[in-house]
């Protein structure tokens, strides 16, 4: 691994963005995001391909990879560190999707095996569900991954995780169906995806998306937020996310694009 940094300004955040299973570092959902990035400029891009590792039909051995990726991504960054010694690991922020945002979680976590220091962000884009219910903490996404966490939550229960699992935690139009993919022919991938979609938006959007506090996901979900919302905290979602976000937010957007209500 050698690292050969161009064009690398150390006085500004470092994006590094993960795509999931089946995907690759042009991935049509993930690529929107880098992509807004570089439009964006004042900041660090890296895209992670692990395609090879995450290939179907196999998604177990996907799984079990996400640890060998993030590794790989981990070691990497220790190495870009060493290379450029003004580089601060507190401004690198990993965007993973899917099974990705494990991925970002073993490379924060290999950074800090060998140097003491964790990612400064992760933002998980709807955390893989399937096979990681039953695994360890070490083997997923959690709050202790990075100075900051934040999660996206999409589809939850089907291919994305229900629990939150960050410092600040999103479900979005209730975090299952999201209403641009009610008439789809897979709505559950199609909403999956969407969090790669909104993530995107939040970088270059003039009015945002913006999450009302709540105390749980299963509060939300039984209609006691709907009464609590008039008084209730609102916060920046997505890419402008303060770090001192606590908490489960809900969030609403529009079904067509672009899909922030500001």
């Amino acid at each position: 691994m050698n690292p050969e940094p161009q064009n690398f300004d150390t006085n500004l955040t470092t994006h590094i963005i993960v795509h999931g299973y089946v995907g690759h570092v042009n991935f049509s959902a993930t690529a929107n995001i880098y992509k807004a990035f570089l439009r964006r400029g004042g900041s660090n891009v890296l895209a992670v391909d692990w395609g090879r590792l995450a290939t179907a039909p196999c998604y177990p051995a996907a799984v079990f990879n996400t640890l060998q990726a993030g590794r790989c991504t981990g070691e990497f960054l220790v190495a870009l560190a060493r290379r450029v010694p003004q580089l601060s690991l507190a401004r690198v922020h990993a965007v993973g999707f899917s099974l990705g945002a494990h991925v970002a979680a073993f490379a924060s976590n290999a950074v800090h095996e060998a140097t003491g220091a964790r990612l400064g962000r992760i933002t998980g884009l709807d955390p893989a569900l399937p096979l990681f219910a039953t695994l360890k903490k070490t083997w997923k996404l959690d709050a202790s991954d990075a100075d900051f966490v934040d999660v996206l939550h999409t589809n939850v229960g089907v291919f994305g995780k229900i629990e939150a699992v960050g410092h600040a935690d999103f479900y979005f139009n209730g975090g299952t169906v999201q209403p641009a993919c009610s008439d789809h022919q897979n709505v559950p991938l199609c909403s999956h995806l969407l969090a790669n979609i909104y993530f995107a938006e939040s970088i270059e959007s003039d009015i945002g998306f913006w999450g009302t506090h709540c105390p749980s996901y299963y509060q939300y979900v039984v209609g006691w937020c709907s009464v609590l919302d008039s008084g209730s905290e609102r916060v920046i979602v997505g890419e402008h996310c303060n770090s001192s976000t606590r908490g489960v937010y809900f969030v609403e957007t529009g079904s067509t694009p672009p899909y922030a209500l500001g």
